[in-house]
This record gives structure tokens, C-alpha cells and sequence, in this order.
């Protein structure tokens, strides 16, 4: 087996594969929220809205499903200075995005 192929999990594997695409939905989905925080800020505050407005079962469900996103949105929407909102949801953006970074399983 040659070293890249140690080093980086295979996407042939269903494992692998798992892995590449929820780290591919991660950081498409904290571009698309940077997107959304540079260009329309209200898209952010009608997602909140809509997400609020929920029957409480499916707003747990939404919220079990897009949890870091949401946590993201609830940080955006709290009263703090915009300074320190922007640098949290960042700091959440990275450790999230770090935690689905594809790795190979050691044995």
C-alpha cells in the first residue's frame, strides 16, 4: 500500500465516502452561511424566523439536524457587539469544520 493511500481515508470505502461528504456539507454550509452574513443578513434573520416558527417537534428535528448552523444563527441574532458575534461564530465554524475533517481510523 503506498503512504497516500495510508494517510487518507479512501473514498471507495462506505466509510470514507460518509466522511468526505459530511465534511463536504460542513463547510458548504459555513460558506453559504458566510455568504448569507456578507450579502443579506436578513436571509439570516427570515431562516431564524422560519426555524422559530416551527411546530416545536420539527423545530427539534431542524435543530438536531443543522445544529452548528443554528447555533451559529442563535449567536447571530443575540444582542452582543457585532465584533465579538462575528469572531464566535467563526471560532464555531473552524472547530466544527476541524471535527469532520476526513482521518483514517487507527486500529
Amino acid at each position: 500500500m503506498s503512504t497516500r493511500a495510508a494517510r487518507h481515508p479512501s473514498v471507495r470505502t462506505p466509510s470514507g465516502l460518509f466522511a468526505s461528504a459530511s465534511f463536504a456539507i460542513m463547510v458548504g454550509g459555513w460558506v453559504a452561511f458566510a455568504v448569507a452574513l456578507v450579502a443579506s443578513q436578513q436571509t439570516l434573520d427570515d431562516v431564524w424566523t422560519s426555524v422559530r416558527d416551527l411546530p416545536l417537534v420539527v423545530e427539534g428535528v431542524v435543530w438536531l439536524l443543522g445544529f452548528p448552523f443554528l447555533v451559529g444563527l442563535a449567536i447571530w441574532q443575540a444582542s452582543w457587539d457585532e465584533a465579538v458575534r462575528l469572531t464566535v461564530i467563526a471560532m464555531l465554524a473552524v472547530a466544527y469544520t476541524y471535527m469532520f475533517v476526513p482521518r483514517v481510523r487507527k486500529r
